[in-house]
């Protein structure tokens, strides 16, 4: 440790003081802040790129192209600062900064192997001003640690951003700005990942233990990445401890736990290495309590997942470095309903998801002023799923039928059977190149995918229940038979420049071409961004640029949605289109406090849906004066014109989403504060055309609060609360009841052709022949009505202590603390008087879990 007397730089006259004083008032808001400024060398020419950390803080920055550093707005006190590059020996310094001084370091950094990782950072988790992006988030990994309700999960943490949504409390997946899941990008360590969901869409693939960041783009983003219409979501994995051959860390709750281990090779070999297990045992603690209840059949198991991350990293020669990532993970279910189970529906469910990565890739970096990656990867999605059904029509009151022996209400009950298998492979090799010329930063790359995907979907559905899924006009899936082997690739090139007109004013311009096989057509892209900042307390970005996305099976997890991409098809199609607007601004307002607001735009033309055709549908009319419970009291069926949906795609929506978001956040970059976390609220506006009608977008939420606050209440005690709040989704409010119409085999020809109103015997009357009815959409538009407002409040406390010479953690955390009764949908039914009936399905009550953690 070095320990220096530093001399602050200080000159200003008077009247220097007096034009900043009055010119610059926000200037005072850091009177009790100070600077430090230096350069870097290695004893013979400048080191750029040189990563600078005060230590215990968030506050860092990086050398530029000349060596150069300056950290402002530090507050006072005494520091230690950490200076480390690869290849080079890290030093520390203890510093002592004064307020309203400038402090001058200057440092030498020794030529030789280090024993400590990299270390990455960007301004100290706060975007520098040189970086254009705008619609930029970094999360940290303790931030997805520790939020309260967030099961220790990076993507429902990403839930709490602005512009960010989640679909319900189910789901991990990410609705950005107006846009589905499927039009996201997720990387991990360069590799693109098709599916990151564990157990159906409740988490995700990132262990927080293992990833080092987490970097979230919501509009705008650069032309290094691609055939994605909205966000991009770029993690990259921890490499291992550089300093020791064995550390680790054990997290458990009631639900799951989390092991990682890591440390680094032996003397001879210079690296590190990391592996990590994660395993749910809802199968385990869950599964003997419901079969000992009769509920479900012995030879059954529950939910459960599990995966393997490995991590190898070495460095053969000085600037080159080597890392070899595995990821292997499954999914399962198996459950068979019981004898004693208290519905009327029997369902049998078998279920196994793979998830597998592999990659390697090879970087050279000279001096940081030249850094090359080349990577080589593998990925596979897979799976297959039986589903055999036999389940109550969903127009009746199920709670008529509670209690009542299952082998009694079989007319009642209407067979769903489905059986698939997928498989998306893809492989790729891809190269990227960063080149620093003076003050300019240059980024270019290419990249080639291999993909195949096959796809094998069967059927069985009972008439009754196709007729009820075709009077719903929110059910989009058109539940057809759908086999397909497809192999086609893609192919990309960008490149892209930052430029530094000035020391305060940045710009991006970059490029992009994409080659989708599969279309049969390539597209270029141009991107813009720019950073301005009129001092050194604002910065301004906007951004602009032009998307792409093609289509692909492995984009169906997401999408949930089966298209025909046969040749004949897709090569008639256009990669969708889209089109962003960004402008923000950034002020920060005390060293600590941080406000962010920003406005976005964002155009979707040439999207695929489902192609429809002119069909026809079946209607009948009351006569007057009878009856309507029974089948004489109808008119005869007759055909009424009507659209049908088809597994053709075709370019035939377009779409827009606007909005504003503002951020106020509140930085831990003293070691010694209590308080961390940030307040945003979100304005947004989501819609879809298809044939001139504009209809709000699924996920079209006006109005999203989220206040998310930690607290250390003392030395061992942390309490944290989420409280967040959604103006309603839109749905489909329907408009009565209708007699369902069947087609029968009336002459006996094989073929199901004459329209037949569905009749079943009475329930409390088995000798009277009853109409059965379905619910009546009429001619409504999709999504006419709004959901109730969603607000939830999750509360987090820990408490942390040395047992055994270890450090320990102990959280309980309480999801819905107040209980709320969310609505996620609601089911419609037919009840005895013949009136719409409706019952609300709730999101999750007040949900408690406790667990623990350990590092070693």
């Amino acid at each position: 440790m070095k320990k220096y007397l530093i001399n602050p730089i200080f000159g200003l006259n008077i009247i220097q003081f007096l034009i900043l004083f009055v010119l610059l008032p926000g200037i005072t808001l850091f009177a009790q802040s100070g600077s430090v400024k230096g350069k870097v060398t290695d004893s013979l020419e400048v080191m750029p790129g040189v990563n600078i950390l005060l230590t215990d803080t968030n506050i860092g920055g990086v050398t530029d192209i000349n060596g150069n550093y300056e950290i402002k707005n530090i507050p006072a006190g005494e520091y230690e600062i950490r200076f480390s590059s690869v290849g080079y020996e890290t030093e520390f310094y203890e510093v002592e900064i004064i307020p309203g001084r400038v402090l001058e370091l200057n440092v030498t950094l020794s030529a030789q192997i280090i024993s400590v990782g990299e270390v990455r950072v960007i301004g100290g988790r706060i975007q520098d001003k040189s970086d254009t992006r705008p619609s930029f988030i970094d999360l940290s990994p303790k931030e997805a640690k520790v939020l309260a309700g967030a099961a220790e999960d990076v993507l429902r943490t990403l839930q709490a951003m602005p512009g960010v949504l989640a679909p319900n409390d189910f789901s991990s997946q990410l609705v950005v700005r107006g846009s589905g899941p499927d039009q996201n990008l997720i990387v991990i360590d360069d590799v693109e990942i098709f599916n990151p969901y564990r157990l159906y869409g409740a988490i995700s693939m990132f262990n927080p233990q293992t990833v080092s960041d987490v970097n979230l783009v919501t509009g705008a983003f650069p032309a290094m990445y691609g055939d994605r219409l909205s966000a991009v979501l770029d993690v990259t994995n921890k490499e291992g401890n550089y300093t020791s051959h064995l550390n680790g860390s054990v997290n458990a709750s009631i639900v799951d736990a989390n092991l990682v281990f890591e440390g680094k090779f032996p003397r001879w070999l210079d690296g590190s290495w990391l592996l990590s297990s994660r395993r749910t045992y809802y199968d385990l603690v869950v599964e003997p309590f419901v079969k000992n209840a009769g509920l479900v059949e012995e030879n059954v198991s529950f939910p459960n997942f599990y995966d393997i991350q490995a991590k190898l990293s070495f460095r053969p020669l000085k600037g080159h470095k080597i890392n070899m990532l595995g990821i292997f993970s499954q999914d399962g279910v198996n459950v068979v309903s019981g004898k004693n189970r208290r519905q009327p529906d029997s369902i049998s469910v078998s279920n196994d998801i793979t998830n597998n990565v592999a990659s390697l890739s090879w970087q050279y970096a000279d001096r940081k002023k030249f850094i090359n990656k080349l990577i080589f990867s593998y990925y596979t999605n897979g799976g297959d799923a039986d589903f055999d059904s036999k389940i109550l029509d969903p127009s009746l009151n199920r709670q008529n039928f509670e209690e009542i022996l299952p082998d009694t209400v079989s007319p009642y009950l209407l067979g769903f059977k489905a059986t698939s298998s997928f498989l998306a492979e893809k492989a790729t090799i891809e190269d990227k190149l960063t080149y620093q010329w003076g003050s300019n930063i240059l980024e270019a790359g290419a990249g080639y995918d291999f993909i195949r995907s096959i796809i094998d979907f069967d059927f069985e559905i009972d008439p009754g229940l196709r007729a009820f899924f075709g009077s719903n006009p929110n059910f989009r899936a058109v539940l057809d038979d759908l086999q397909e082997i497809q192999t086609y690739n893609r192919f990309r090139g960008y490149i892209q420049n930052n430029f530094q007109l000035s020391e305060r004013f940045y710009f991006q311009a970059g490029v992009r071409y994409d080659n989708y096989e599969i279309l049969k057509k390539g597209f270029f892209a141009p991107r813009l961004g720019l950073s301005y900042s009129p001092d050194n307390l604002t910065t301004l970005r906007a951004g602009w640029g032009i998307y792409y996305q093609s289509p692909g099976y492995e984009k169906a997890v997401d999408r949930q949605a089966l298209f025909d991409l046969s040749p004949v098809y897709t090569q008639r199609l256009n990669a969708e289109k889209a089109i962003h607007y960004v402008l923000g601004v950034e002020r920060w307002l005390t060293p600590e406090w941080n406000l962010r607001t920003e406005m976005y735009y964002k155009n979707f033309v040439d999207l695929i849906v489902q192609q429809q055709f002119s069909g026809y549908r079946f209607v009948t009319e009351p006569i007057p004066g009878r009856d309507i419970r029974y089948p004489d009291a109808w008119t005869r069926p007759v055909p009424q014109f009507t659209d049908s949906l088809t597994q053709i795609p075709v370019n035939n929506s377009q779409g827009e989403s606007y909005g504003f978001e503002v951020l106020l956040s509140k930085k831990n970059i003293d070691a010694a504060a209590r308080l961390n976390g940030w307040i945003s609220y979100s304005l947004a506006y989501a819609d879809r055309f298809e044939k001139g009608i504009k209809i709000p977008f699924r996920f079209d939420q006006r109005h999203t609060v989220n206040i998310v606050l930690n607290y250390k209440l003392g030395e061992a005690w942390d309490l944290g609360v989420r409280w967040q709040f959604g103006s309603g989704f839109p749905f489909t409010e329907p408009s009565g009841i209708k007699p369902r119409v069947l087609l029968v085999d009336a002459d006996g020809d094989g073929k199901a052709e004459t329209p037949k109103i569905a009749t079943r015997t009475s329930f409390s009357n088995p000798e009277v022949t009853e109409v059965v009815y379905d619910i009546d959409y009429g001619n409504r538009e999709r999504f006419n009505s709004r959901k109730p407002d969603y607000h939830r409040l999750d509360i987090r406390a820990t408490y942390s202590t040395v047992l055994w010479n270890l450090k320990w953690q102990f959280y309980i955390d309480v999801v819905n603390a107040y209980n709320r009764k969310n609505v996620v949908g609601y089911d419609y039914f037919v009840e005895e008087d013949l009136t719409l009936g409706k019952e609300a399905n709730n999101m999750f009550p007040i949900l408690p879990t406790f667990g623990f953690n350990f590092r070693f």
